[in-house]
């Protein structure tokens, strides 16, 4: 795999003249934290034929290659040759260096208020360009809801649940709760049978009130949709 469809908006870091192409996994992160991240790479693999679940383990066919994308090599490396619980897999990776160094970079880029936090209005913008430029599966966008397969969407879900206990039933009661990890902030969720959890967002509910500009590289970069 080539590690992502990339997304025709360039941006450039406050510390470096060098432009960047969003790719695949920077918008799902945008999109949805970490936990899209890890959802959209298992989706990926699954789809390309890298990896595939066995009841509640996850096997790699092929050992990580360079050209794949970080997050899919952690991955793949998790659960290659033998298999691992799909579970243990995805939190290695979902916690792992690959996946703070993406966030750490967006928001370098100043799309993030910092690495794990809520969308700057920059980060906001680029989101919904690359929505409208429909390069990508809408999975990246709408979560599980967006895939058609009852028993993918079924062995990722269980692979990458939300968090229960306590903020589920705050959920419940209508409020929402933060992830005290500082890299994974969540949507808590009450039930992850319905649809309706699949599509959420897997950030959490309350947004960062600072922000930080990425300069007039992401002004221009969120608009146009050529």
């Amino acid at each position: 795999m080539d590690g992502g469809i990339p997304v025709r908006t360039i941006f450039r870091r406050r510390d470096s003249s060098a432009p960047r192409t969003l790719d695949i996994y920077d918008i799902a992160y945008l999109a949805g934290g970490p936990r899209r991240v890890a959802r959209t790479a298992l989706i990926r693999l699954r789809e390309g034929g890298a990896i595939k679940f066995i009841g509640s383990r996850v096997r790699a066919l092929r050992a990580g290659d360079p050209a794949d994308h970080p997050i899919e090599r952690a991955l793949i490396k998790q659960c290659h040759p033998v298999g691992r619980d799909a579970y243990a897999a995805v939190a290695e990776v979902r916690y792992g260096p690959e996946m703070k160094k993406l966030g750490r970079e967006l928001a370098s880029y100043g799309l993030l208020g910092r690495p794990g936090q809520r969308l700057t209005p920059a980060g906001e913008r680029v989101l919904e360009s690359a929505r409208e430029e429909a390069a990508l599966p809408k999975y990246v966008f709408d979560g599980l809801a967006a895939v058609q397969d009852e028993r993918l969407r079924t062995a990722i879900r269980e692979a990458t649940p939300y968090q229960g206990g306590l903020g589920a039933s705050l959920v419940r009661m209508g409020e929402a709760i933060e992830d005290a990890d500082e890299y994974d902030r969540e949507l808590d969720s009450a039930s992850d049978s319905a649809s309706a959890s699949d599509s959420a967002s897997d950030w959490g509910s309350h947004s960062d009130g600072g922000h930080a500009s990425c300069g007039s590289g992401c002004g221009g970069g969120g608009g146009g949709g050529d």
